[in-house]
């Protein structure tokens, strides 16, 4: 371990207490995403840190959500290199989770509904600057702070927000939660899209004039088999006929159906070529009608060179701190899903633990600390612009 590695690791331990006091607070404010009345005061705790740090801090209002929190250092220099940290407070859990499943610290576990996806990563943005401040070190690429409350229902009042700062970015750190219970890196993301097809048929009376019907729902079940052809595991494509429903009445061949896909791909171009098929999506029965609608709403994270060089630049550091980090791939989506496109993006950097959107959710104190300190680093680390 380097003399800064050992530093880091003295000054986050000297202040575990201090980090699950501000845990404790952020997890303690019930935020689902579709509530933004929720926010309000888990939005002042976090601008009232940053402003401690000597950071300005910038609430964009939303229309149907809690909006963004944009935090800029003193003295921001649009002209000289920024890099992006990213993340979100909303949450799954709905309003009273936390009297089943209560904020609590056993050991190493840490655990309450959000603190995996993604308090915890919120509490490291902040204590790794604290960390800066009070070593007294210096960032040659400034730090941009973005914290959204829409992401875990897909980003749509945030996203413009999120790109306009990633193409301004050198470099983007995604502060969701790490791969597993070993704490890989997320350097890959499949892409994600949602599709509506509609089915129209012809009614008619089921017991006086069946013949002259035709039945939307048997219409989707042909449609049901074929998206289900589209599944290729071995290439990494799902198609997940999630919803379907159809008919007004037992006594009537049903004149409309409707199908919810859930798509997920690893690459652009199996995205576009799994829309065509939906969207061109044979019939096979005569007065069929068949309307698609969607698409990919979060492009895949892949690797390309720019990425993969800052992830070189994440391992190398990781070792610095006796780390032995590993990637992986996500099945799910995050908002790396969009920098990517405009800014080498890390993702999976924020908290170990497990149990994202389930009851058991927790992170691993020690192991989330020890992240922290990579972060720390990867914010101290000098531009890498030609």
């Amino acid at each position: 371990m380097t003399d800064l590695g050992r530093e880091l690791h003295s000054f986050f331990r000297e202040r575990k207490a201090d980090f699950i006091n501000l845990l404790q607070s952020l997890v303690e404010q019930e935020t689902p995403s579709k509530e933004p009345a929720s926010f309000t005061e888990i939005l002042e705790i976090i601008s009232h840190n940053f402003q401690k740090l000597d950071f300005n801090v910038e609430h964009t209002e939303g229309q149907q959500t809690a909006g963004q929190l944009l935090c800029k250092p003193e003295g921001f220099n649009s002209q000289v290199p920024t890099q992006l940290v990213l993340g979100h407070v909303d949450t799954v859990w709905n309003i009273g989770t936390l009297n089943d499943m209560p904020f609590s610290v056993d050991g190493n576990k840490v655990s309450g509904p959000g603190i995996f996806d993604m308090k915890a990563g919120i509490c490291m943005m902040i204590f790794a600057m604290k960390a800066i401040r009070e070593l007294g070190k210096i960032f040659e690429v400034q730090p941009v702070f973005l914290i959204t409350t829409d992401e875990e229902i897909g980003s749509r009042e945030s996203k413009n927000l999120i790109i306009e700062q990633a193409k301004q970015a050198e470099r983007t750190f995604v502060l969701e939660p790490s791969l597993g219970t070993e704490g890989k890196i997320k350097t890959e993301r499949k892409g994600i899209g949602q599709f509506e097809i509609i089915i129209k048929g012809k009614p008619s009376h089921a017991g006086l004039d069946p013949e002259k019907g035709v039945s939307a729902i048997v219409g989707l079940s042909n449609v049901v088999q074929q998206l289900v052809e589209l599944n290729d595991p071995e290439k990494g494509i799902s198609v997940n006929v999630g919803t379907i429903e159809g008919g007004e009445r037992a006594n009537v061949v049903a004149a409309k159906s409707k199908a919810v896909v859930d798509v997920r791909v690893p690459t652009t171009e199996d995205g576009n070529e799994i829309k065509n098929k939906i969207y061109n999506i044979d019939p096979r029965l005569n007065g069929i009608e068949i309307t698609a609608t969607g698409g990919i709403g979060r492009p895949p994270l892949e690797k390309n060179e720019a990425n993969q060089k800052l992830w070189e630049i994440t391992k190398s550091l990781g070792a610095d701190l006796d780390l032995h980090l590993k990637e992986g791939k996500s099945g799910g989506g995050s908002d790396g899903n969009f920098t990517n496109l405009f800014s080498p993006t890390i993702d999976g950097l924020g908290a170990v633990g497990e149990g994202a959107h389930a009851y058991h959710e927790k992170i691993f104190l020690e192991e989330t600390l020890k992240r922290a300190e990579l972060l720390t680093l990867l914010l101290l680390y000098p531009s890498v612009e030609e």
